[in-house]
């Protein structure tokens, strides 16, 4: 006969080793995550849009403004590349940590996107930018700061 040369069998781990999946646990023990706010969602992502048009405007137009007299050309062309910068890296931030409650990151963005929004607007006067800028910010960054603002507010 053969003689049984495996290992003896070992007890269970203890409750606190062992996996557990969610269908074991009672109703009252299983966390849900609330919802991410869909305002803040749509904040983020119309902050992002708005930030990459800002910053490729003032690319496809770099033969126009290097051409442009004046030092006004150049001071609203670094402005508006600032703020696009600072607005696409915290909306793209806040977008994919939009469970993060931090106060101070939503504050931030909020005053990045006014930033950028001003900005759009104030290149308006330069005859080079035209409506290029101030019209998406307008079209896009105005709903996203009503829509930050409410989910700051909210928060």
């Amino acid at each position: 006969m053969l003689e049984n040369t495996a290992r003896p069998s070992q007890p269970p781990p203890p409750a606190a080793h062992r996996h557990v999946q969610q269908a074991d646990l009672p109703p009252e023990q299983i966390h849900t995550q609330p919802p991410i706010p869909k305002g803040r969602l749509a904040g983020c992502v119309l902050a992002v849009l708005l930030g990459g048009w800002m910053l490729a405007v003032p690319v496809g137009l770099i033969d126009r403004l290097k051409d442009a007299s004046g030092p006004g050309v150049a001071v609203i062309s670094g402005i508006v590349i600032l703020t696009a910068v600072a607005t696409a890296g915290l909306g793209g931030f806040r977008f994919f940590n939009a469970r993060d409650r931090r106060r101070w990151l939503s504050l931030a963005l909020i005053a990045a996107l006014a930033a950028a929004v001003i900005a759009a607007i104030l290149s308006a006067s330069q005859p080079d930018f035209g409506l290029l800028l101030a019209a998406p910010a307008v079209a896009a960054g105005v709903p996203a700061l009503m829509a930050l603002i409410r989910d700051a507010r909210r928060s």
